[in-house]
């Protein structure tokens, strides 16, 4: 069986003009996930740019908007895209400079991650449960309350979804990220001495640290992985401010 889809595709060239979308009309299997809708689309014009690798949600090479949500299309059935809707509109990640079409200039973001000096490779654990995992409470599309218990930034495939949905990144682009901050707070349970876990500590403490964060747990809710970024930047946040505490009444 097979699904003819109708797919609404925003395009880009650098000095092409302004961006503007482009219709086109695809048969995919309906099993198929929207990666195959991407590459069908590709297969009638091949100047359409995406990006895309590993087809099952481990590199995040593909991340999009698609329907207005940031999602992996690779994992996304094209049924559930189509659900209540005429067709599919597919655009590129928002808080990122466009290159073309749906690929964008995603060196800032690993500007950013890179500042957290931590390396995301571990050995494998015996057990899930253990002080590097954190509990989380999201919301799913129908606002039900779902719990996520068990995620780790270890699990970030660095896909910068939660930079696409976060709104302070929408406000300025020296904001360090939800991703970002997410990292720090990792490192700094890693970090080996109480300086460097101080000095990871101020630069989330910094201007363009978690105070800017407006706590709206987009972030979160895009996060493909369940690593919770918005966790981590409340635990920093809560952890600044007892450190303050600290320091106020050891100097009085």
């Amino acid at each position: 069986m097979s699904l003819e889809v109708p797919v609404k595709v925003l395009r880009y060239k650098s000095g092409d003009g302004a961006p503007r979308y482009q219709a086109y009309r695809v048969t995919v299997p309906d099993e198929a996930n929207v990666i195959d809708v991407l590459e069908a689309v590709w297969r009638q014009d091949t100047t359409f740019a995406f990006r895309h690798a590993c087809h099952h949600a481990s590199c995040g090479t593909c991340g999009v908007r698609l329907n207005g949500y940031e999602r992996l299309p690779c994992i996304y059935p094209v049924t559930e895209a189509l659900k209540g809707r005429r067709e599919i509109l597919i655009e590129p990640l928002r808080n990122f400079p466009i290159v073309g079409d749906l690929v964008v200039d995603v060196a800032a973001f690993f500007q950013k991650q890179e500042a957290s000096r931590l390396v995301i490779t571990r050995q494998a654990e015996a057990a899930l449960d253990g002080a590097f995992y954190r509990r989380s409470e999201v919301f799913d599309d129908e606002g039900r309350l779902a719990e996520r218990p068990y995620n780790r930034f270890e699990n970030c495939i660095e896909c910068g979804l939660c930079l696409s949905a976060c709104p302070t990144m929408a406000a300025s682009d020296k904001f360090f990220g939800p991703a970002g901050l997410a990292a720090i707070d990792r490192a700094r349970q890693e970090a080996p001495d109480p300086q460097q876990k101080s000095s990871l500590l101020a630069l989330a403490d910094g201007e363009q640290g978690v105070w800017r964060c407006h706590s709206a747990f987009e972030c979160t809710n895009a996060c493909p992985q369940n690593v919770d970024p918005a966790g981590a930047i409340m635990a920093l946040r809560r952890d600044l401010v007892t450190h303050k505490i600290k320091n106020f009444f050891g100097t009085r």
